[in-house]
């Protein structure tokens, strides 16, 4: 078993009927968009846009410059914890136009536990 850091991240996502048979989904706090041809594909295609983006920003190391030009900031992790009422009052409630995209993504590998690279 490897160690890993997971990176999981939680985010109000729009989806919303187009003319000509389409459904296009986006996430407006990544400024990230796709589409599919019924709501559940567009869904899809996105949260994997979403993971896509993420996983590119790490392996670039840009993640945290990334997030920070769309408007996060960092925030020490004691600050949060789970099931606070300040932290869930923050969050932006599901309308009928929108749902939750939650990806876990394995973000970091002990480097000691990896083959070495030639």
């Amino acid at each position: 078993m490897h160690d890993t850091v997971e990176l999981s991240v939680y985010l109000i996502c729009t989806v919303k009927p187009e003319a000509g048979d389409r459904w296009v989904t986006g996430c407006p706090a990544l400024d990230l968009f796709s589409q599919g041809e019924t709501e559940e594909e567009a869904k899809r295609c996105l949260e994997e846009a979403i993971g896509l983006w993420i996983e590119d920003c790490l392996e670039r190391g840009t993640l945290d410059e990334a997030l920070q030009e769309v408007g996060f900031h960092r925030v020490h992790a004691a600050t949060i914890r789970s099931g606070d009422e300040h932290v869930s009052a923050s969050l932006p409630r599901e309308t009928p136009d929108t749902f939750s995209v939650h990806l876990t993504i394995p973000a970091y590998q002990a480097a000691a536990l990896l083959p070495a690279q030639a």
